[in-house]
Formats: structure tokens, sequence, C-alpha cells
């Protein structure tokens, strides 16, 4: 019988909140989480679309509208999975949609550059 995988990462919103304020790029999908950090620049539909998302659930995002992701773009998302988001997922009506406050950065010189599948 094959060992059972380690237990995944579990992080709290404030050890999120320390991550996203010294640059990083964190999503979450539900309660799994995604550093995008080293995916930003590399997004097809550029490095400030993904940046203004930094702290959210990005489900919606995923299924559309505007755009639909691939197959292919979720199982690559897969690979910057993290931990699990701690804790209650219900967030205060005002934060319906995020988890934490966006995280602003400056644009990229490779926005819009393609090369990578979008997440």
């Amino acid at each position: 019988m094959a060992p059972a995988p380690p237990p995944a990462a579990s992080f709290s919103p404030a050890e999120v909140q320390r991550r996203l304020a010294a640059g990083a790029c964190w999503v979450r999908r539900g309660a799994r989480l995604y550093d995008l950090t080293g995916f930003v620049r590399h997004h097809p539909g550029g490095e400030q679309l993904l940046r203004s998302r930094a702290g959210q659930d990005i489900s919606a995002d995923l299924d559309g509208p505007p755009h639909r992701h691939s197959d292919n773009a979720r199982r690559w998302l897969e690979q910057y999975y993290v931990g699990e988001l701690r804790g209650d997922l219900q967030v205060p009506p005002d934060w319906s949609h995020t988890l934490l406050p966006p995280f602003p950065s400056p644009s990229s010189p490779f926005e819009g550059e393609s090369g990578a599948p979008a997440l």
C-alpha cells in the first residue's frame, strides 16, 4: 500500500494577508490557496489582471464570463497550490467576493504577453 500524501498546509487569513503585503499574489478557489507570484508575468491576460485579484476567490473568474478557462488552464493552476485557508469561509457580507483587500502592483512590461495558459 502506498503511503498517504502529506496533509495540506493550512494558512490563516492573517498569514495570507502578510504574504500579500510582502508582494505575493495568492488567490483562492473555495478554501484552496494558490501562489501565482511566479506566474503573473506569464498570464496571457496580463499581470495586472491577476494582481487585481490577489486575496480573492477566483472561482467565478475561472468559469466566466467573459472567458471560461480551459481544462488545461485549471490543471496548470493546480501546480501553484500551496494549501488550504483555515477558518470559516463565510466572510462578512461586505467581503462577499474577497478574502482580503486586493494588493495593488505596478503595471508589467509583459502585460498581454502570451506563452502560458490563462488562469
